[in-house]
């Protein structure tokens, strides 16, 4: 039995790590209006375009990771892939962020360093769900432990805009925000190496099932003396073949069994929708608060970070709201639906509102926290709390524990990384191409949130069946009965 004191140590550096990683994230939102202004190669006519492209080349290289770390979570220690990620993020934001100081144009060096980074950032969370899930399996509030550790990630956008804020207000510099951000993630990672503790080896079975080079036959003939050195090796090297072919078909069946957990592969399209909208807004949101003005004031960088706090505050709020409510009623799919049709009208109103005449920044604020609680909660409940969910639900019928936490969280949110792809770069064309720009964006966020919301139209009718099937069940209705 794992001790509170215990969990509460891991539980704090998990939370700890994967704010980090979205602190050294966040700078790259919101200098983008910066660049489009004053650095070479982005202020020419197709900014927006070599922009968006940097965002797609960065989520696409994390997507490919996400799936990669998952696996790797099932083979290895997580505790040495997640410092192996702090310490990559931070070097890459870094190095990113000296290009200002380097006076480096060329468009190749940040294409190469975004994508380093986004393979770099993939490194978080797999292994964190893992360690999470092993730590506070048996919890009761289990559920909601794992959601409101989604709200990492909002508050890492809050203290991002901040620092950024201060950091751009302070140097004058937009590199100077990369460099701060990017060393908070490194000095995080070290805390990780000597305070964040290893799995035990029953929760990493496949770094010791290790299938021995000789059979039990053949060491019982060696201590019988009954073969010669020759067929020993030709023996061993055929045993060493035989492993091989036994890894590579765990390799398969982990991954198979995996896409047979129940419910797995909707949440993981209903995520890739969340995402897509998400990181539409999270990319370029900081942007569109600098095109504004609101009640005669000219929306300055400054002003554009505090407004991006909002709406990371608003996500923080929607995970722990989402999070208490899965934990108080078990209505994933009924939760998720809820909150992501809401997300698509108050997107839409937030719109809106802001071209009025009679905006008021109070209200227009109000606004975007309400669209950052529906369209991030669904999120965190998908991507932190789904994956451990699905798998419980399946060991629970099976009567087997398959483990496949990490597999899981890579399959959703892998899926939901690739919807999140094709978000800044649809974002990037709109605004490059046509002549609605950011109505065209909004529509396509809100359009989004609604169709992620319709996907898990059959998630809820199977709860609605088990909800009449528990009540009907129940003692009291027994008793009438």
């Amino acid at each position: 039995m794992v001790s509170r004191s215990y969990q509460v140590q891991v539980y704090s550096l998990a939370f700890l790590t994967y704010f980090g990683f979205y602190v050294s994230r966040e700078p790259y939102s919101l200098v983008k209006m910066t660049l489009l202004k004053t650095w070479a190669p982005f202020d020419g006519g197709n900014g927006w375009l070599l922009l968006g492209i940097l965002d797609t080349a960065s989520l696409a290289a994390y997507a490919l990771g996400i799936f990669v770390v998952g696996y790797l979570c099932e083979k290895f220690d997580c505790k040495h892939l997640l410092v192996f990620g702090c310490f990559a993020a931070g070097v890459t934001t870094i190095l990113y962020g000296l290009a200002n100081f380097w006076n480096i144009h060329n468009y190749w060096y940040f294409f190469i360093i975004r994508i380093l980074n986004g393979f770099s950032e993939s490194f978080g969370y797999p292994p964190l769900i893992k360690i999470l899930d092993y730590y506070f399996c048996h919890e009761v509030a289990r559920d909601f432990i794992m959601t409101a550790f989604g709200s990492c990630k909002f508050l890492g956008i809050v203290v991002g805009c901040v620092i950024s804020s201060f950091a751009m207000t302070t140097f004058e510099t937009w590199g100077t925000c990369f460099i701060v951000c990017g060393l908070v993630i490194i000095l995080i990672g070290i805390l990780d190496i000597f305070f964040m503790p290893n799995l035990p080896p029953d929760a990493q079975p496949l770094l010791n099932e290790k299938t021995p080079i000789l059979s039990n036959k053949e060491r019982g003939e060696q201590s019988r003396g009954g073969r010669d050195e020759g067929r020993q090796k030709r023996q061993s090297l055929s045993n060493t073949i035989d492993q091989e072919d036994v890894e590579e078909t765990d390799k398969k069946e982990t991954l198979l069994e995996a896409l047979k957990l129940p419910g797995i592969l909707e949440y993981a399209v209903h995520l890739f929708f969340v995402k897509l909208s998400v990181y539409v807004l999270y990319y370029w949101i900081p942007t569109w608060f600098e095109s504004l003005t609101i009640q005669g004031l000219k929306i300055t960088y400054v002003l554009s970070c505090w407004f991006t706090a909002v709406w990371g505050l608003g996500g923080c709020i929607g995970t722990l709201i989402i999070g208490a409510a899965a934990f108080a009623a078990e209505v994933y799919g009924l939760l998720s639906t809820a909150f992501s049709a809401s997300a698509s009208v108050f997107v839409l109103i937030l719109y809106w509102y802001s071209d009025r005449s009679t905006t008021l920044i109070v209200i227009f604020l109000l606004i975007v926290l309400c669209v950052g609680i529906t369209q991030n909660g669904p999120y965190s409940l998908a991507s932190a709390c789904m994956p451990a969910v699905i798998n419980r639900i399946q060991s629970i019928h099976t009567g087997r524990n398959e483990k496949l936490v990490g597999m899981a969280t890579g399959i959703i949110d892998g899926t939901g990384s690739v919807g999140a792809i094709f978000g800044p770069l649809s974002g990037a064309i709109i605004l490059q191409y046509t002549t609605w720009g950011w109505s065209l964006v909004f529509l396509l966020v809100a359009l989004s949130m609604f169709v992620a919301a319709s996907i898990l139209s059959r998630q809820i009718y199977l709860e609605s069946i088990k909800c009449c099937s528990e009540e009907a069940n129940s003692p009291e209705n027994e008793n009438d009965m």
